[in-house]
């Protein structure tokens, strides 16, 4: 019953993040970036969306037992996010032309940013196995997530949809890293910069 709680709210509040987030920093219509003009706004809108995505992730895992984050989780989103959205919008449609695949390739950034940037999180409790599992995860979760934004053409009814598939993703990946070794699971332990 546990397991399943703890997936809910991670799926919960990954919705509530990018609900939030996406209001106050995406690109094209967040609060920030139309009050800051240019590149700064466009990076500080990243910054507090992917931040206000790790912040309602870390309510989620802050008292999870195995699982537990320091406050710099947030910090650790709002980096990854912020490198993964900058360098697959300067690069996604160098690298291809078509919408469906470009979904793929941002999605390969934005995973591949957040998962190596959260992975750090992890420390020394973190075997290669489980930062492999995490990293595979994260790509997938957000190749899924921006599949879903690109065909939407970023429509705004479609973040919803956008976070349950990350959330559910990445949840599914916690839960197996937690499991793959119950014993050293119980004590894994996410504390950055303590």
């Amino acid at each position: 019953m546990q397991t399943i709680t703890f997936y809910f709210k991670w799926i919960i509040s990954n919705l509530i993040g990018f609900i939030t987030g996406s209001t106050l920093g995406a690109t094209g219509v967040g609060l920030l970036p139309a009050l800051i003009p240019g590149d700064l706004g466009l990076v500080a809108g990243d910054l507090v969306y992917g931040s206000v995505i790790g912040f309602f992730q870390w309510l989620t895992l802050k008292n999870h037992k195995g699982l537990t984050v320091s406050i710099w989780w947030l910090v650790l989103v709002g980096v990854g996010f912020t490198v993964g959205a900058r360098f697959g919008a300067l690069l996604t449609y160098r690298i291809v032309n078509e919408w469906f695949l470009a979904g793929i390739v941002f999605g390969c950034f934005m995973g591949g940013s957040i998962g190596l940037t959260t992975a750090l999180g992890f420390r020394n409790n973190f075997s290669f196995f489980r930062f492999s599992v995490w990293l595979v995860t994260s790509v997938l979760a957000w190749v899924a997530g921006e599949s879903i934004a690109f065909a939407s053409n970023f429509s705004q009814a479609a973040v919803p949809w956008v976070a349950v598939a990350i959330g559910g993703i990445t949840g599914l990946g916690l839960l197996w890293i937690r499991s793959a070794n119950s014993e050293k699971a119980d004590n894994l332990s996410v504390s950055v910069f303590e």
